[in-house]
């Protein structure tokens, strides 16, 4: 799996077990915030490294990054909405339904307001996925 391959296939699956809760703000697509509760998506990859050495067309090399899933809800409606979508999302990466992908360390942090109007949390996710060569 490429960097692409993994990036749309967290995406997708996302997408799916999220089933419409609420609107997503995905990268690089034009997204304007309701005055409900809303997320935001992003993925980030990190250092990787070659995990096994052995003959063409079976080296992997282990890529590593962090799932941003960020929360936000209108202030002023206190925060129970954001933190129980936060969990909604933890819960996605911690059940981890997603084939050559692995989870780790997922966590959510009650941030507060964002000096935008809304209430929010971060949920983050680890990953790590094999590529092959």
């Amino acid at each position: 799996m490429n960097f692409s391959q993994a990036e749309r296939a967290v995406r997708a699956y996302f997408n799916t077990q999220w089933a419409s809760a609420t609107p997503i703000a995905w990268p690089d697509v034009s997204f304007t915030p309701p005055q409900s509760t809303w997320v935001r998506f992003a993925m980030k990859n990190n250092d990787s490294y070659q995990a096994s050495i052995g003959s063409p067309s079976s080296n992997a090399f282990r890529r590593k990054g962090v799932v941003f899933i960020q929360v936000f809800q209108p202030e002023g409606q206190g925060s129970i909405d954001a933190r129980a979508k936060a969990d909604v999302a933890a819960d996605i990466f911690i059940d981890n339904g997603l084939s050559g992908m692995r989870f780790s360390n997922v966590n959510a942090k009650d941030i507060g307001p964002d000096g935008a109007g809304f209430y929010q949390w971060n949920v983050t996710a680890e990953f790590e996925y094999d590529r092959i060569t």
